[in-house]
Order: C-alpha cells, then sequence, then structure tokens
C-alpha cells in the first residue's frame, strides 16, 4: 500500500468572525501600509534634485573636446577589464585561489574611490 495517499490530512478552518488575523497576514498589511506611505511621501520629492542641480549649474551647453581619446579608452576597457579579470580568476583558480570576489570587488572600489576623487 502507498504511504502518500493512505491519510488525508484535516484542512485548517479560516474562520471570519471573531478571530484575529493570522500573523503573516497581518505583517504583510503592515508591510503594505509602509510602502503605500513611502510612495505617497516621495511625491513630493520628484523634481526638486532637478530643480537643485538647474539651480547649481546654470550652463546650458557642455563643452566638447573631440581631440580626447577618453571615450574610446572607456569602449576599450568596458571590453578588456571583463576578459581580464575572468582570465586571471580562471589562472589563480587553477592554482588553488579563492578570492575571486575580492579581486572583483577590490577592483571596483579603486574605481569608485577614483571617481569618487575626481568629482571633487
Amino acid at each position: 500500500s502507498s504511504h502518500f495517499g493512505s491519510r488525508s490530512r484535516p484542512q485548517p478552518q479560516l474562520s471570519l468572525k471573531g478571530s484575529p488575523p493570522p500573523p503573516r497576514a497581518e505583517m504583510m498589511r503592515i508591510f503594505l501600509l509602509v510602502c503605500s506611505a513611502a510612495v505617497a511621501l516621495a511625491q513630493e520629492l520628484r523634481g526638486a534634485v532637478e530643480t537643485v542641480a538647474a539651480a547649481s549649474y546654470p550652463m546650458k551647453e557642455v563643452p566638447t573636446d573631440p581631440t580626447t581619446g577618453l571615450a574610446l579608452a572607456a569602449l576599450a576597457s568596458a571590453i578588456v577589464a571583463p576578459i581580464v579579470g575572468v582570465g586571471v580568476m580562471l589562472y589563480l583558480k587553477e592554482k588553488g585561489w579563492w578570492g575571486g570576489c575580492a579581486l572583483i570587488s577590490g577592483l571596483i572600489l579603486i574605481a569608485w574611490v577614483f571617481t569618487a576623487y575626481l568629482a571633487l
């Protein structure tokens, strides 16, 4: 005889009269209320950043210098960096190294700090 269909489980009865809602339902209601409040409060902030940015930087046109190779360097690095990163990780994994996450997060950190410094 089969195990899986021999006994039937009693189904829980949900009663709407006088019993409080299950804790999960109450948590979902609170979560929905918090999300709705966040969306409603964020409505007032829309456009505020653009207004401040326009007041701070009233430049009408962005000066461009067509002689710089920054665009080509950015495109080349976007293609070369992942290929080199994967190559280094595969090479070092064969040697028993497990620091791939540290390598990638370190490179991202260096790029972030460099661009933050340039933005000063």
